[in-house]
């Protein structure tokens, strides 16, 4: 049962980077589009920026738990970036119209 843990653990550690490396496909194609990121909900990106917050204030400050809150913070890292640029852009064509 501790090597399964201990397993179960490592694995946890290697999926944080991952699933930030995850974003970045979209990050690459909202600074390549020219479109004002209308195919991007803001809405639904800022609902994961908040429930993420959430987790990673969970992590950091009730539970403790280290790699829960690499984890929680790498996606919200994601989050953020993703819904910083799609706002962005948004913005920026608005003002430009």
């Amino acid at each position: 049962m501790a090597f399964f843990k201990l397993t179960i653990e490592y694995l946890y550690v290697i999926a944080a980077p991952l699933m930030f490396l995850a974003y970045l496909p979209q990050i690459i194609t909202l600074l390549k589009t020219n479109d004002g990121a209308k195919s991007t909900s803001l809405l639904t990106w800022f609902m994961w920026v908040l429930a993420l917050s959430i987790n990673t204030a969970y992590a950091a400050w009730v539970n403790g738990d280290r790699l829960f809150l690499l984890a929680t913070g790498s996606s919200l890292l994601g989050t953020v970036l993703v819904f910083s640029i799609a706002a962005y852009k948004r913005w920026r064509t608005i003002k430009t119209s």
